[in-house]
């Protein structure tokens, strides 16, 4: 997942990958704003960013989700020390990933949900990423449910 292909995935719920966005002359934002429509006609919008530097103190609590790459310095600079443990205990945690790819090893220690995407099976991709909405939903009501979603 790229800050090319983020939009596809989360609001369309299909993989494309980052070469084809870039051959469509896709262009790389540092920001993408989600609008994840919800049952009843809801709309609720979401904000994807690359860089978690530019977040005010403030805004951290509004952080809901993030995509774990793997190395524990993606973490170099955030709240709580830029633990992981400690971070995932307040944002959820995801790692997409080929399913025939070894699972990185601090992910495989850390509390990440795991979304295995399939090269040869595209028909699976809307219920695993339907799969992260459903996830990010539970997690929300426990831990942010004073935010509108």
């Amino acid at each position: 997942m790229s800050m090319y292909n983020v939009k596809d995935m989360l609001q369309d719920c299909k993989f494309v990958s980052t070469d084809d966005k870039r051959k469509q002359g896709a262009k790389r934002d540092n920001e993408v704003l989600i609008q994840r429509r919800k049952d009843g006609g809801l709309t609720v919008p979401y904000r994807v960013i690359d860089n978690p530097a530019k977040l005010a103190p403030d805004d951290w609590d509004r952080v809901v989700a993030v995509f774990v790459q793997g190395p524990a310095w993606q973490f170099k600079g955030w709240p709580w020390n830029g633990n992981p443990v400690e971070i995932f205990d307040r944002v959820k945690a995801f790692h997409a990933k080929w399913d025939e790819l070894p699972l990185d090893a601090n992910v495989a220690k850390w509390s990440v949900t795991i979304l295995q995407l399939s090269k040869t099976k595209r028909h699976l991709d809307r219920a695993t990423l339907l799969k992260f909405w459903e996830i990010l939903d539970k997690h929300m009501i426990k831990n942010k449910g004073h935010l509108r979603w």
